[in-house]
């Protein structure tokens, strides 16, 4: 006798699979769409502060460098002095909130050390960055901004730019 033909397989299944596969490339492009963004993260002196930061200006005037990395070099000292002061305030205030004697005045006072620490940091980073920009000519200034007005308007730029919450 013979044995009946096994039915064919769902179609249904397959669709299934293929959209799990493409959700499942979509997920690992996203993770590393992060991870590429934490490992690229700056951290030395000089380069926060985006299009303007000095070491960003570095890279878009090199004429300028050396005068750009006095500029960084003269501000250096003073931000480190700075980072550390604003890292120590908030180990005060985790001591504080930690200890048996807390208080609501003692913690207010420490997150206002905290505050007053942070704006000390980034005036001294606003100064180091206007300083920067002094070091250009106004036809380097204008081919700045032109630069940098033709990267954010592009759709790639927009589509990975940080978004407010």
């Amino acid at each position: 006798m013979d044995q009946p033909a096994a039915p064919p397989p769902k179609r249904r299944r397959s669709w299934l699979l293929i959209v799990s596969l493409c959700l499942n490339i979509a997920l690992i492009a996203g993770i590393a769409l992060v991870v590429v963004r934490v490992a690229h993260r700056a951290t030395e002196i000089g380069a926060s502060g985006g299009a303007l930061a000095p070491r960003a200006l570095m890279t878009e005037v090199p004429g300028e460098s050396a005068r750009i990395q006095a500029v960084i070099d003269a501000h250096s000292a003073r931000i480190r002095g700075l980072r550390e002061a604003s890292l120590r305030t908030r180990r005060d205030a985790w001591n504080v909130l930690s200890s048996p004697g807390y208080t609501p005045a003692r913690l207010t006072a420490a997150l206002g050390a905290i505050q007053t620490a942070d704006a000390a940091l980034e005036t001294e980073s606003i100064a180091m960055m206007n300083d920067s920009l002094a070091t250009l000519t106004p036809p380097e200034r204008q081919a700045l901004v032109e630069k940098i007005r033709k990267r954010t308007n592009s759709w790639l730029f927009r589509l990975l730019r940080p978004r407010a919450h």
